[in-house]
């Protein structure tokens, strides 16, 4: 399968995130991403950043296509954020890949979150 593939059928096609994209993990090439969805090397680098050390997208939050988030949390594997209109911005990283799920503004970030970390452990699974 393409790597369009996967956001278009696995992140896109679940109805709980409507932009998403695949990168490299180190954040310097774009996989994938749906329409309409510009996130720059500059604001991947942000998030792959903060998996080493969060402190300034604590205190700052981060952008993604342009539009700021506030830090909700982060682990080992992803970094969460919230904007205004209640959007959630999730990230998620594998060996090889960094994947990032939006939400439309007023959805369940849970179930959202379920559908980005499931995509990441089935890259996982394949050794990506």
């Amino acid at each position: 399968m393409s790597w369009q593939a996967y956001v278009d059928t696995s992140l896109l096609s679940s109805g709980q995130i409507d932009a998403g994209a695949i990168f490299s993990v180190a954040g310097d090439a774009v996989w994938a991403a749906s329409p309409d969805f510009r996130v720059t090397l500059e604001e991947v680098k942000t998030i792959v950043g903060a998996f080493s050390d969060s402190s300034s997208v604590q205190t700052n939050g981060f952008h993604v296509d342009g539009d700021k988030y506030m830090y909700v949390h982060h682990d080992d594997r992803s970094v969460m954020g919230r904007r205004h209109d209640y959007a959630v911005i999730i990230w998620v990283k594998t060996k090889q890949a960094l994947i990032v799920g939006r939400t439309p503004p007023g959805s369940h970030p849970q179930a959202a979150e379920k559908v980005v970390e499931a995509l990441a452990d089935y890259l996982i699974s394949l050794g990506y």
